[in-house]
């Protein structure tokens, strides 16, 4: 057995009192938490920092990990996008795996238990059997014309049960209202909903997004232009990117990612089902913008943080995320809840993961704060998926 101390000590929800001490087995499994006057001092381990369980990473590209430093910064979502397209071709499937594997690494390294991570196609899916991390893996699917809203979603599905026939975990997810038909996202709802699945989208990451929706002059239509895709039948009229597709919000968890331009009206518009995943670095690096968080915050705390991709970021580590919220709200509490609990919650997981849960090992990690920063001191116990889920 092995007794835990710290200066402070984090369960996913709240601070525990003073005087705590985490039980861990020889399994590295929590078992209990007990009160410091109930051992001899000589077996506690003292620890100078926060303890905190494992962390989430809720929003992640890892097969676009081969793209690190890549891409431009500052230059809009739209030009994000052709850079992505255009330089795809540049490399090799061994290019890919490798950036991969050592993307997963890092994050395990980093005290990441749980990733929320996107996938186009089954590239990553063999890194994801091995990991030591729990992945749950949601299908993107892509298709602005609703005609051919069946076969994508026959496409998506096929991909999820090959994810499923690995032993892997995962949900059907549109990739985001200006590039996914309402029907389609409304199947993919369905779908999610009837199987009891997340949900998964990005929202308003960028000001061209919600006129795009609002049916006024927009630069993705230059997008539409370089991929050679005819729009012109194209002609919404919503009240903003949200508008068009929160009546779909139909699953237990919906995730709703970036939110850099998300309005006080947007967020009175959906319910409490509803997840704010915030990828701050990722909005400076394509949009150099931060959502509001004062608007945020007004509505809900049900936010969660992800890393986006190495195509998005300089790398995979989730504190600097949290560092970012943390330094603008100052609220410790929340901005741990968000790096733990919140994250899990937002996969449906919280049974296994993001606090300190009986039988179970989901990570230990011992941080610190210095000027607004959150530093990684070490990963007390790494969290192993294959032991969590006997």
């Amino acid at each position: 057995m092995r007794f835990l101390s710290s200066e402070s000590i984090f369960n996913g929800t709240e601070f525990l009192n003073k005087n705590s001490i985490l039980v861990i087995n020889e399994k590295n499994q929590f078992i209990d938490i007990i009160e410091e006057s109930q051992l001899d001092p000589l077996q506690i381990e003292r620890f100078d920092g926060i303890i905190t369980p494992g962390f989430v990473n809720t929003h992640c590209h890892l097969e676009l990990s081969y793209f690190q430093n890549i891409i431009p910064q500052k230059t809009g979502l739209v030009n994000f996008a052709k850079n992505i397209i255009s330089k795809r071709s540049q490399f090799s499937v061994e290019q890919m795996n490798k950036a991969i594997e050592q993307a997963d690494s890092f994050m395990e390294n980093n005290g990441i238990a749980v990733v929320g991570d996107i996938s186009n196609t089954n590239l990553s899916f063999k890194t994801k059997q091995k990991s030591k991390l729990y992945y749950h893996s949601f299908i993107e699917l892509i298709g602005l014309n609703s005609e051919k809203k069946e076969n994508i979603l026959e496409g998506g599905i096929a991909l999820l049960k090959e994810l499923q026939n690995l032993g892997l975990i995962g949900s059907l997810a549109p990739h985001a209202p200006y590039s996914t038909s309402v029907q389609l996202i409304e199947a993919i709802s369905n779908y999610n909903s009837k199987n009891n699945l997340p949900f998964s989208i990005h929202n308003q990451e960028s000001e061209e997004e919600n006129k795009f929706l609002q049916g006024e002059k927009s630069e993705f239509y230059n997008l539409f232009e370089f991929l050679n895709i005819d729009i012109s039948w194209f002609k919404p009229k919503h009240r903003s990117s949200l508008n068009a597709y929160s009546s779909f919000l139909k699953s237990k968890k919906n995730i709703l990612v970036h939110n850099t331009f998300t309005s006080q009206e947007d967020y009175g518009s959906v319910g409490s089902h509803v997840f704010w995943c915030l990828c701050p670095t990722a909005n400076l690096y394509i949009e150099n913008k931060l959502p509001d968080y004062d608007i945020l915050l007004s509505n809900s705390k049900q936010i969660c943080f992800g890393t986006d991709s190495l195509a998005s970021n300089s790398n995979l580590d989730i504190l600097k995320e949290g560092s970012i919220f943390y330094s603008k709200t100052k609220d410790l509490g929340l901005s741990l809840r968000a790096l733990t609990y919140n994250g899990a919650a937002a996969l449906d997981l919280q049974e296994n993961f993001g606090s300190f849960i009986k039988a179970k090992n989901t990570g230990l990690n011992l941080i610190e704060v210095k000027q607004d920063k959150f530093l990684l001191k070490e990963v007390i116990v790494v969290a192993d998926r294959l032991s969590l889920l006997v």
